[in-house]
């Protein structure tokens, strides 16, 4: 029963102990104590299975990310540019293999270090020669690259040496290259080394050429080791690389190729590309007759010449140095100028210099030039029959050739340009030489003047020989001869001139008449003219005669006897 109900049916008993209790002292309730009692059985919630179940899941997942984690590099850089932590990735093959954790600066503050965790599966890019790279929007002399970064944002790119014959060797400090590398490590394909004086227009991205076909690039490019040449590396992909052989010929086909020499003009060119980066081009020279082409080997080294006539040609062989002494101008000669015989090219003018002999008080042009063995050597060996053995060119053989009389002459090769050259032969007008000292080096020639000087020397003789004649007799005969034919002339005005006045005066009256005359002809001839009347009326009449000589010829043939009968009377038919 509740304390309600109780309230209603004790109503009395309450208002009895109201009035006792107000009437007596307030006593304090007896509390009893609770008694405490643990039930047996009771259950667990089931609410503590989340927190587990969570830190189970946390658990697994810190275990994944250990056991999925890979190396991490250390990368140096000149600049951070495009880089952020947490975001920059790290691709391989278009792959993402990692991202940037840490960005930071060396210890000199001179470089950035940027350190990228890589994963579990990339640990065999931890080797030396794999190389780091910055991939963003680029334009270069191979085209635009990196043109997908405007969107996704610069990342990381990487490349691993395809160099299987050496061990790898584990590293996980790297060198960032400020550009990307021009070809892929296992891209197909060669590398060849080319030498070359000077690099010339070419540049990282120039292209190779075959036959005008582009076939490769070059790669990279780097001084010699004595600094006298330029090693150029060039890459040619597959499967163009199997025409280059042993006996290919390169030559740098940058821009235009225009000279003016002793040749003359010459203007080539490959193409538009070459035109901007430079380009360098190659072939293989006809063969010999049982001549083999094998195929030349990865990073064979090649000659890159300055033109095409020049890889195309010959091998020189080995060059001998000569000098030869002008007192004349050798202006118009220019180094690179040809070394000529009867017509062969044997060298070429190296140098030109000033020589001052103080006794004789004499300047002389020094020519220093050089001779080619090869070059040379199809000289002596020209009388030389099929079967003969071929005769080696060396020092003393050379020295006697030049010894044989020879003198050097300075020619023009192209009179529009004064280009020079120089021109060995025999002159034997000349006096002769003294014994050659053979023992000289550089071998001196002698020279003569050039024909140039030749037809000055005949120019100032002609002058000095005018100078000699009697120029005032000439002048006072001629004068007096001029004043003879002023009289002459003046005598004409005077008598003769009148006189041809009035024949032209007759002449011209004869040619009036002689025209009259011709246009009565015109009109008697004309086609309504009286003589053209006459005519035909002659022509009908003898057109008729000869009708009736026709009738009587014909008559004639049939009754021969009438001649002597005479002309019967015509037989009239009979009628019945």
């Amino acid at each position: 029963m509740s304390e309600s109900e109780d309230k209603r049916s004790h109503p009395r008993e309450m208002k009895d102990s109201s009035v006792t209790d107000n009437s007596s002292e307030v006593k304090p309730p007896i509390v009893k104590e609770p008694v405490i009692s643990q039930k047996k059985g009771k259950n667990i919630s089931w609410i503590w299975l989340v927190p587990f179940i969570a830190a189970i899941v946390g658990i697994s997942l810190l275990v994944r990310d250990y056991m999925d984690q890979g190396p991490e590099a250390s990368i140096i850089f000149k600049t951070a540019e495009g880089l952020e932590v947490g975001k920059t990735q790290v691709r391989y093959k278009d792959v993402v293999i990692g991202h940037v954790n840490k960005i930071g600066l060396t210890p000199d503050r001179n470089e950035v270090e940027v350190n990228v965790s890589l994963s579990n599966e990339s640990e065999f890019l931890m080797q030396k020669g794999t190389r780091f790279w910055v991939v963003k929007p680029r334009l270069g002399v191979s085209g635009v690259s990196g043109l997908g970064t405007l969107v996704s944002g610069s990342y990381i790119g990487v490349d691993v040496p395809d160099d299987k014959t050496e061990e790898p060797v584990y590293t996980d400090e790297f060198i960032g290259l400020e550009h990307p590398p021009e070809i892929s490590s296992n891209r197909p394909g060669k590398k060849f080394v080319l030498n070359a004086v000077n690099l010339g227009s070419l540049d990282i991205g120039s292209p190779v050429y075959y036959r005008r076909i582009p076939v490769g690039q070059v790669i990279n490019y780097q001084l010699a080791k004595d600094g006298h040449a330029v090693n150029i590396l060039i890459f040619i992909d597959s499967p163009y690389d199997q025409f280059v052989t042993e006996n290919s010929r390169f030559w740098n086909a940058s821009g235009l190729d225009f000279s003016l020499g002793a040749n003359g003009l010459n203007f080539k060119t490959q193409s538009v590309v070459s035109l901007l980066s430079g380009g360098v081009a190659f072939a293989d020279p006809p063969l010999r007759h049982g001549q083999q082409s094998n195929l030349a080997q990865a990073n064979s080294v090649f000659l890159l010449e300055a033109t095409e006539q020049r890889a195309m040609s010959d091998p020189y062989g080995q060059a001998y140095p000569v000098r030869m002494k002008f007192s004349n101008s050798v202006r118009g000669l220019q180094a690179g100028a040809p070394l000529d015989f009867k017509g062969i090219n044997l060298g070429e003018v190296r140098a030109i210099s000033l020589e001052y002999d103080a006794r004789s008080k004499e300047s002389f042009a020094v020519v220093d030039a050089i001779v080619y063995e090869n070059r040379l050597g199809v000289v002596l060996n020209s009388k030389a029959s099929s079967g003969d053995r071929v005769k080696e060119v060396g020092v003393d053989e050379i020295k006697d050739f030049f010894a044989s009389g020879l003198r050097g002459q300075l020619r023009f090769a192209n009179i529009f340009t004064g280009q020079l050259y120089v021109a060995l032969d025999h002159f034997p007008d000349e006096p002769p030489l003294p014994a050659p000292d053979l023992s000289q080096d550089p071998f001196i020639i002698p020279t003569v003047g050039g024909s140039f000087d030749q037809i000055q020397d005949n120019l100032n003789q002609i002058i000095r020989k005018l100078k000699d004649l009697p120029l005032d007799s000439m002048g006072q005969s001629l004068d007096s001869a001029l004043q003879g034919v002023a009289k002459l002339v003046g005598s004409l005005d005077s008598k003769t001139l009148p006189e041809m006045n009035k024949t032209l005066r007759q002449a011209t009256r004869s040619l009036n008449g002689a025209d009259k005359l011709v246009n009565s002809l015109d009109d008697t001839v004309s086609q309504d003219g009286a003589l053209m009347s006459e005519v035909r009326t002659m022509l009908r009449e003898l057109t008729r005669t000869m009708s009736s000589f026709r009738a009587i010829s014909d008559f004639l043939q049939t009754e021969p006897s009438s001649v002597i009968r005479g002309r019967q009377k015509d037989q009239i038919p009979f009628m019945e």
